[in-house]
């Protein structure tokens, strides 16, 4: 049997996509390379233990996309040095198990994979290549993984993968953070459906049924992106779960209109034995050109508030307007 470490601590900050801008097609990058674009939340992110999130496309210098173009198709280069803004913010994991990630082939994932490496940021994602990485924090061992759709990564719909790789999670680490790309895109998708979900002609999982076998598997966090907006939370057997927390740093590219322009933040604290202890989703909102800027009308908060008494009603988690997240009785 494990130790038991409830005196241990453990904080982290969660957020959805960063695409931090792009140079293909054509050149959509904010001023001062980038280096205004987390000016207002980094302070958050650095105050956690761990910070992490989603990397949406690629970060490398190299060449044109291999991508077939099409009216749905987005291909994304962030300049290499553009890595730098992530350390500078804090970031310590992010997930590639994501529809973008291989935009630019096998070359661009791999000059992502090395720049990330130089960085010291950890990664994970892609089946038999890097499934899963282990962050050390506070005396405790924390793996992270991502699950997709696309080809190659850890598949959110393959059930027996999750439970394969959640398991190993478990039994090399302290505590296990699962996170995902998947379901419907856009505004209209705000809810969760509780069953399978399609985007342009593709299955993009169940994500329910994804989380809570995650959870059964050993996870103790899971949180989710893909959808471009904010979805509800939930704890299912007193583990979190945030459906989507949407767009977080996605100055081009990305539609930034009402609430795909939020941009949450779900801070996350646990003791040593993964147990939640309480937390809060802080609101962000997000402008062209920009990244997230602090929403003192705490909009993206009682969004997630309101679908999550909508869509899990018989939650244990509670959340106030302000985001304060809590364990009902």
């Amino acid at each position: 049997m494990a130790p038991q470490r409830q005196n241990d601590t453990l904080t982290l900050a969660l957020v959805g996509d960063i695409m931090m801008g792009t140079i293909y097609p054509s050149m959509k990058l904010p001023a001062n390379d980038g280096r205004n674009l987390f000016d207002d939340v980094k302070g958050l992110l650095r105050s956690a233990d761990i910070a992490a999130g989603n990397l949406e496309g690629t970060v490398f210098d190299g060449p044109a996309t291999t991508k077939k173009k099409g009216p749905n198709s987005y291909a994304f280069r962030t300049p290499a040095k553009y890595m730098y803004n992530l350390v500078d913010a804090g970031f310590d994991f992010v997930g590639v198990a994501n529809n973008h990630a291989s935009d630019f082939g096998e070359e661009g994932r791999q000059g992502t994979f090395r720049n990330l490496k130089d960085a010291g940021i950890a990664y994970a994602g892609r089946r038999g290549e890097c499934e899963y990485a282990v962050v050390e924090r506070n005396g405790l061992k924390v793996a992270f993984t991502q699950f997709g759709h696309n080809m190659g990564t850890l598949n959110l719909m393959n059930y027996d993968e999750v439970k394969r790789v959640v398991g190993e999670m478990r039994r090399n680490a302290d505590i296990v953070v699962v996170s995902f790309h998947g379901g419907a895109e856009g505004r209209a998708f705000t809810h969760v459906p509780h069953k399978m979900e399609t985007a342009f002609g593709e299955n993009r999982g169940d994500v329910e049924k994804f989380a809570h076998t995650a959870i059964d598997a050993g996870a103790d966090v899971v949180y989710g992106h893909g959808p471009h907006v904010p979805r509800a939370a939930e704890l299912y057997k007193d583990k979190p779960v945030f459906y989507s927390l949407g767009n977080f740093c996605s100055p081009y590219e990305f539609s930034l209109k009402e609430v795909s322009g939020y941009a949450p933040v779900a801070v996350v604290k646990l003791d040593g034995n993964g147990r939640f202890l309480g937390g809060r989703t802080h609101s962000f909102k997000q402008t062209t050109g920009t990244g997230p800027r602090i929403d003192s009308g705490n909009a993206a908060a009682k969004l997630i508030r309101d679908l999550s008494r909508s869509d899990f009603p018989d939650s244990k988690l509670t959340i106030d307007e302000t985001g304060e997240l809590g364990v009902k009785f």
